[in-house]
């Protein structure tokens, strides 16, 4: 390991900045949510109503098991607790990737080792500075939660399974690093592992107490954290089972990273056509060529969480029959309870505008790459304009996201059509889809403009949309001002079907984010290329 201390200092100076921003978001999260809950629940915390709400499949695919609703700790790890462990997942495999397979792809990882430094050195790096950032989040979580008076026993079990699961898609990060050949497929695989365990844990939450379905939930690593039971009764032994795996995927890692060259992936790359196919004579065919592998990912996943919630709509109104009572808390958390199918349904389509935007703004970050590895500097050389090589990017980020928005809105209203048998359901999720589809558009916008104008800041488009998921998962039950919940892209578009349709804030959002759009390729045109 000669020279892994360098190296995780360069690390940590090239990260701080990324895992700074997680940690601290995401550690603000449940201290915040503690503080809300004598607003948000009140006096209904004694009578059954939350142990009503949590049994009911919908709320429990969606938050998570219950521990004990009755304190604030146990709401906050119900309520938020399983979403920051996810959340934090995410900060781990994008971290790990960055400064492992992103630094080997775009070989600073070779000058490395032109030094003398170890083969397993740079990975070690990548490993170490990635566990310091989850043990940090599960440190302020800790912290957090007893400084605004929850057990100090639970705050730490509390913050210790947050940084624990975390930690193991550290080790799914670099694994992940190994098996591909590029830091878009460690990506790409990394988080198609997470949603997998998400959505496993969702499933076994929403099933029937005596199903065997409901023992999946030990599978996924993601529900670790709420088996470990925060402020009732904690169960320690559970924390073993992430640990136990971190090491495991860690020391995977290192053998596989042992059994491959440098530069390339377990998985083979394969051989290009000795001819290309007509689609790629284009910039739009290359860009899809380019952009496909990834737009299918998030076509299959968007549909399998559809269909999911979607089957469990139903349940809210047996659940409003069965206890009255609930309608005010729904009232206080703002999901606004007169209709709770219609409620659901503008909740699910509310939290997957934003991650579609994450899509539209992924997509268009593509031209970003190709441009800082010299691809794009290739194509300018030939007769490409540059307007016609950003349009292309541009195009399909817009369409793929509209339109995979779109089929989303369909397959959640989906079973709920078939169940009444009425396809004006379907159509009326289709329509509020659409209608917030503009908030998207000018999260697009935002990251056309920067790249455009400031390539060097385009990582403020990743502000807007991690505020804007923050305000649509926790905001509600925060009581945060008016004015710092409407600093949202979203927030002016009718949510339909609880809202009135409202033509102006559609037009006016969607003429903002084309504005938006052709100035940033205004600015495209002008300024020079960011070369390699």
């Amino acid at each position: 390991m000669t020279g892994l201390g360098s190296l995780v200092r360069l690390a940590l100076r090239r990260t701080r900045w990324f895992y700074l921003a997680w940690v601290l978001g995401l550690a603000a999260v449940a201290p915040a949510t503690a503080t809300a809950y004598e607003t948000v629940v009140g006096d209904l915390a004694g009578g059954g109503v939350l142990d009503v709400m949590a049994a009911n499949p919908t709320m429990r695919g969606m938050l998570g098991p219950p521990t004990d609703l009755t304190t604030a700790g146990g709401f906050t790890v119900w309520r938020v607790g399983t979403f920051a462990a996810t959340v934090a997942g995410v900060m781990a495999v994008l971290g790990v990737v960055r400064v492992t397979r992103a630094d080997e792809e775009e070989g600073r990882t070779e000058l490395v080792r032109s030094g003398v430094v170890g083969r397993h050195a740079p990975l070690t790096a990548g490993v170490v500075v990635g566990l310091l950032a989850c043990g940090a989040l599960g440190v302020l979580i800790a912290v957090g939660m007893t400084a605004v008076g929850e057990p100090v026993v639970g705050s730490a079990a509390f913050g210790l399974g947050v940084a624990l699961v975390a930690s193991v898609f550290v080790g799914v990060g670099a694994v992940t690093a190994q098996v591909t050949s590029s830091s878009r497929g460690a990506r790409g695989l990394g988080l198609a592992v997470l949603g997998a365990a998400f959505l496993l844990r969702a499933v076994a939450d929403a099933a029937a107490d005596d199903s065997v379905a409901r023992d999946l939930a030990w599978a996924s690593p993601v529900q670790w954290m709420a088996l470990a039971r925060p402020y009732a009764d904690e169960r320690w032994w559970v924390l073993l089972l992430p640990a136990a795996l971190t090491v495991v995927l860690v020391g995977a890692a290192f053998a596989l990273e042992s059994r491959r060259d440098h530069g390339a992936g377990l998985w083979a790359v394969r051989s290009g056509r000795s001819r290309a196919r007509e689609g790629l004579l284009s910039t739009g065919g290359l860009a899809w060529r380019l952009q496909r592998g990834g737009i299918l990912g998030w076509l299959i996943g968007l549909a399998v969480f559809a269909l999911g919630m979607g089957s469990l709509s139903g349940s809210f109104d047996r659940m409003l029959q069965e206890l009255p009572q609930l309608e005010m808390v729904f009232r206080r958390l703002g999901q606004g309870a007169d209709q709770l199918v219609d409620a659901f349904f503008v909740a699910m389509l509310a939290i997957v505008s934003v991650l579609v935007a994450v899509l539209g703004v992924q997509l268009w970050h593509r031209l970003a790459a190709e441009e800082n590895r010299g691809h794009a500097e290739l194509l300018l050389s030939t007769a490409v304009p540059r307007t016609r090589l950003a349009l292309s990017h541009l195009v399909l980020a817009v369409v793929a996201s509209t339109a995979l928005f779109a089929v989303f809105g369909a397959l959640l209203a989906l079973p709920e059509s078939l169940d009444r048998g009425d396809a004006s359901v379907l159509a009326d999720s289709v329509g509020a889809a659409l209608a917030l589809a503009p908030g998207g558009l000018l999260v697009i916008g935002i990251a056309v403009l920067l790249h455009g104008w400031a390539p060097q800041l385009g990582w403020l488009v990743w502000v807007v949309v991690g505020w804007s998921l923050f305000v649509v998962w926790v905001g509600s039950i925060l009581g945060l001002p008016d004015w710092l919940v409407r600093l949202t892209p979203w927030h002016p578009l009718p949510a339909l079907p609880v809202d009135p349709m409202a033509w102006a804030p559609v037009l006016i959002s969607t003429a903002a984010a084309l504005a938006l759009m052709a100035l940033g390729v205004w600015g495209y045109r002008r300024r020079d290329l960011r070369l390699p």
